[in-house]
């Protein structure tokens, strides 16, 4: 991995004034946000709602900053944001979805062998059972309802194989993807692979992919550190996120490339989103750090699936370098 996706350096002093405007808006509209929320109103991770509806208008700060950008300071051309559907190449995003749909199957295989490897690291304990499945969808009840799961709902939950079960939270999340969350994922994508995006195509792939993958996994750094994704390790977990941000962000520089527009991005991001829910119902036990999705765990995934889109893509190979 770390020869397939080197670290290149980057110099500030010498960056397009308008990548620097435009990540200004970006972070500062998301540190008023929380600041307000976190510090104003004692929002935390476990104020249900509050905390849903803070982290929803965080998302729609990438594509505010895209927007005046692009419009007001640029005075550019809204197609320069990569929005046109018509200029969609649809067999990449088909590609995309099958990419983004074997994310958490493939991310719950990698728990399972690097737990059976090192077992004291804290990968945890994968097991696509109906048991298993019910026990930690029941651990999941107490912790969100903070009552377990009704008869009705065990009989209902046991009656479905685990394999099905990951399937329709698959397609769930694919159709998620293109209705109800394409707002939200638009909200973020227009920022990071339409407006960084556009001011970054002359880089190579290497060099455009790792820095919007570093400056995407830093933009969360106010929500992880009150506990989104890594409860109880705020400084370890904006680290972490900025790694699995990183990796990704090869997945989403490749299928902005390749297909054209930002929809395909909007759609995988909505797929992860969407299904990573699917990972806890098999998995538990593990460190936010190691046994998760955006964990060490699902980092060899995307690292996987990475390798396997390099390989297979020539085109995008050549893009690379």
């Amino acid at each position: 991995m770390a020869a397939l996706l080197p670290l290149p350096n980057f110099n500030l002093m010498k960056m397009d004034k308008r990548i620097l405007s435009f990540l200004l808006m970006s972070f500062g509209i998301v540190w008023v946000i929380t600041g307000v929320g976190i510090l104003g109103l004692g929002i935390t991770t476990a104020s249900g709602t509050s905390y849903i509806i803070m982290a929803a208008l965080c998302m729609l700060a990438p594509a505010i900053a895209a927007a005046v950008q692009q419009h007001v300071f640029d005075k550019e051309a809204w197609t320069g944001l990569g929005i046109s559907v018509k200029n969609t190449r649809w067999g990449v995003l088909a590609f995309t979805v099958l990419v983004g749909v074997c994310i958490v199957p493939l991310s719950l295989l990698a728990c399972h062998l690097l737990a059976q490897a090192f077992p004291l690291v804290g990968f945890g304990e994968v097991a696509l059972t109906t048991d298993h499945m019910l026990a930690t969808a029941n651990e999941l009840s107490m912790n969100y309802r903070g009552a377990p799961l009704d008869a009705e709902a065990v009989e209902k939950l046991s009656r479905i194989s685990p394999v099905l079960v990951l399937v329709f939270v698959a397609l769930g999340s694919v159709g998620g993807s293109f209705t109800v969350n394409l707002p939200f994922m638009l909200g973020e994508e227009l920022g990071w692979r339409g407006y960084l995006w556009q001011r970054t195509q002359h880089w190579s792939g290497v060099k455009r992919a790792s820095f919007t993958g570093i400056v995407w996994g830093l933009w969360h750094a106010p929500l992880i550190a009150v506990g989104h994704n890594y409860p109880g390790h705020p400084v370890q977990g904006i680290l972490m996120m900025t790694a699995f941000c990183y990796a990704v962000g090869f997945l989403f520089d490749w299928t902005r490339s390749r297909s054209g527009t930002v929809w395909s991005s909007c759609i995988l991001h909505g797929i992860i989103n969407g299904s990573a829910g699917a990972f806890m119902l098999f998995a538990k036990g593990g460190h936010p750090l190691f046994g998760s999705v955006a964990g060490m765990g699902g980092i060899v995934a995307i690292g996987t699936l990475v390798a396997l889109v390099v390989l297979l893509d020539g085109t995008y190979r050549k893009q690379l370098l």
